[in-house]
Formats: C-alpha cells, sequence, structure tokens
C-alpha cells in the first residue's frame, strides 16, 4: 500500500504564507535596483532563505517537545536566550502582520472603488476582523483556508503574468542601480521568508522528516520564483512605480480589478496563517491561555497600525532588515549546536553540520550593513 506523502500539502501552506505582503513591495525594490541587480540580490537572499527554513526544519525534528521559536531557542540555549528570543519573534511577528493590515486595508479599498473616499484605515478595520475571527477557530480552519486560496492566489499570479507580457520593456532587464541594493535586503527578506510556521509545517507533514524538508525547499523555492516573476514583470512594464496603488495602474482598464484580488489573497492567507504562528506562540510556550493568547495577537499589530506605522516598505524593510534576520541568527546558533550534539535524532552530513556557523556570519554582516545604511 502506497504511503500518503505531505509534500505537495506543506508546499502550498509556505507557499500561501510566504506570497504575502512583501511580493507588493518587490516592484518598486526592482524599479530603484534595475531588475538585473535586484534579481542578482533576489535569488542571493531566496538561497539564504532555503537554507534557513532547512536548518529549522532539522531543528524542530530534533529537539523533543512541541514549541514555537522561542522555545526551541530556550531549550538549546538556555533560559534567558529564551526570553530575548520571545520578544523578538513577538515583535517580528506582529510586525509582519502590521504589513498585512495596511496591505489589506489598501486592496480592500480598491475593490470598493473608494467607496469610503480617503478613510482606508476603515477596510484595514474589516480586514482585521474578518482575519481575527478566522484565526479563532484554529490551525484546521486555517490549512483548510489557506490551501483553497493559496490555489486561486497562484491562478491570478499567473494570469497577471500572462497580461503584462506584451507590455513589458525587455531593455530594462539589464540595468543595475548599486546605490539601491542596500535599501533592498530587508524588503526582499521579508518577502521571501516564512520562518516561523516551520513548527505548524513539520505537524502537517506528520512529522516526516522527508516530506517536511522537501515541502519546505519546494514551497520557498516556487513562491520565491513567483514573487520574482510578479515583481520583474511590473517594474519591467513601469519602471517608475513609488506605492501599491501605482500597480494598479500597470494593467489595462478592464483589469482594474485584477491586483487588489491578487493582493487580498496573498495577505488574507499570510495574515491568518502568521497570526496562528503567534497565537500558538503565546500559548505554548508562554503558557498563555488560548483566549488570552488570540486577544493579544490580534490586538497588539492593530495597535501597530493605529499608532505606529502605516508605511508599507518602512515597515517591511524594519521586519525584514532588522527583526527576521536576528530572529534568524538565533536560529543559527540553535542549529549549530543541535547539528554537532550526540543526541540528535538524525545524522547530518559533516558539511550541513557546518552551513549554520557560515550563516550566522553572513547574518551578523548583514545586520551590520543595514543599520549602517539605515540607522547610522
Amino acid at each position: 500500500m502506497k504511503q500518503k506523502t505531505y509534500t505537495l500539502v506543506v508546499a502550498l501552506n509556505l507557499l500561501g504564507t510566504i506570497v504575502g505582503a512583501g511580493v507588493f513591495g518587490l516592484p518598486e525594490v526592482f524599479a530603484r535596483t534595475g531588475i538585473l541587480g535586484g534579481s542578482l540580490l533576489f535569488f542571493a537572499v531566496l538561497v539564504l532563505a532555503i537554507l534557513l527554513h532547512l536548518l529549522f526544519t532539522d531543528v524542530v525534528l530534533n529537539v523533543p517537545g512541541k514549541h514555537r521559536i522561542p522555545g526551541y531557542v530556550g531549550v538549546v540555549l538556555g533560559r534567558k536566550m529564551y526570553w530575548i528570543a520571545g520578544l523578538s519573534v513577538f515583535l517580528k511577528i506582529s510586525g509582519t502582520i502590521l504589513a498585512y493590515i495596511i496591505l489589506g486595508g489598501e486592496f480592500l479599498s480598491m475593490l470598493s472603488r473608494n467607496v469610503f473616499g480617503e478613510q482606508i484605515w476603515i477596510w484595514s478595520l474589516i480586514f482585521w476582523i474578518i482575519g481575527a475571527l478566522i484565526v479563532f477557530f484554529g490551525l484546521k480552519v486555517v490549512a483548510v483556508v489557506e490551501s483553497e486560496l493559496t490555489w486561486l492566489l497562484i491562478g491570478f499570479m499567473l494570469f497577471s503574468l500572462l497580461v503584462l507580457f506584451p507590455f513589458v520593456n525587455w531593455n530594462l532587464f539589464g540595468q543595475m542601480h548599486a546605490n539601491g541594493l542596500f535599501n533592498a535586503f530587508g524588503v526582499i527578506f521579508f518577502s521571501v521568508m516564512g520562518i516561523s510556521i516551520m513548527p505548524d509545517l513539520v505537524d502537517l507533514a506528520h512529522r516526516k522528516q522527508s516530506d517536511s524538508r522537501k515541502g519546505i525547499f519546494l514551497g520557498t523555492l516556487l513562491a520565491g520564483i513567483l514573487s520574482w516573476l510578479f515583481g520583474i514583470f511590473i517594474a519591467g512594464v513601469y519602471p517608475n512605480i513609488h506605492s501599491v496603488r501605482d500597480i494598479q495602474l500597470v494593467f489595462p482598464p478592464i483589469f482594474w480589478w485584477l491586483i487588489p484580488a491578487i493582493g487580498l489573497l496573498a495577505v488574507i492567507t499570510s495574515y491568518i496563517t502568521m497570526a496562528q504562528a503567534l497565537k500558538l506562540t503565546l500559548h505554548i510556550d508562554l503558557k498563555l491561555g488560548s483566549i488570552a493568547a488570540w486577544i493579544i495577537t490580534i490586538l497588539f499589530p492593530f495597535l501597530l497600525y493605529v499608532f505606529v506605522s502605516r508605511d508599507l516598505l518602512t515597515t517591511l524593510g524594519f521586519v525584514g532588515g532588522v527583526l527576521t534576520a536576528f530572529v534568524a541568527l538565533l536560529l543559527c546558533i540553535c542549529a549549530y549546536k543541535v547539528f554537532n550534539s550526540s543526541k540528535t535524532k538524525y545524522k547530518f552530513n559533516p558539511v550541513w553540520r557546518q552551513v549554520p556557523l557560515v550563516l550566522s556570519l553572513a547574518l551578523i554582516l548583514l545586520l551590520f550593513v543595514h543599520f549602517y545604511t539605515h540607522y547610522l
């Protein structure tokens, strides 16, 4: 009897999570860096993301017990690092959900033909309420919604590429603007990372190592390629893009609905999965009750929207370039210690055991460069 494989289920859930808010920052990134320069940076960051996802997957499979990121860090690195990781992950996922709330309001406003005029915050509030209700019902509902909407999302994105193809200026594809590359890392890193949901994906694969690793590799790769094509096609048609609303202008008027429809699908699938990841982090690692964890999960990101930021690229850059990179660094240190322990469940290739060390050095360098170019 043929054994059931969960590779596709894992890949689709990860793809639906990754293709979210970040993909709508990519056209502006490619316009600023030049399509060639941005593409070279994009695929370098995509390789980094694939390696990080696989590293954390191996940590999840080898550390006993059910945890989220702070829990794994605590088990491997100790109690002090647990609290540092907990705060970092909380801010990272909250910032990610903030980006989804910003975009959710934008896309609902576009679809409604600006019914409330400039009052986009009303649509953000509606989007937030819908997402909060879906998250309340837990992982099984999230997984079903995610899978169904992800297929629709893929179809819409491929259709958008078909619509744009005749209008692409292929002469733009050889451009490289080095001065824009330093500011692009955070947005690109945000757009290809889904590390917070690795424990969920391993559970969806019934903790099968082969299905988990294959699904996570495939999901990250396909999400990256789809996002890259979307970004370069839009930048290739309209290289002077400056906002999410400019993306809508790239398409012929008859397809006015396409970008907000794609955007809403991309953002809602990512929102519910990331919110679920934050809810489980608070519930499993911090031992909060499920209702309290849910309330904090939905309330804190919305407070950030109200009081801190409603600018998409600023949010993406900080969450990707600082918070996500720092969490990834902690997980690399965890992976290095797990891979070189005599108590690991699986045996690792000697080369793979050294990958966390190499990536740790790369992330430290990237964090330094990001801080130097943005905040010093």
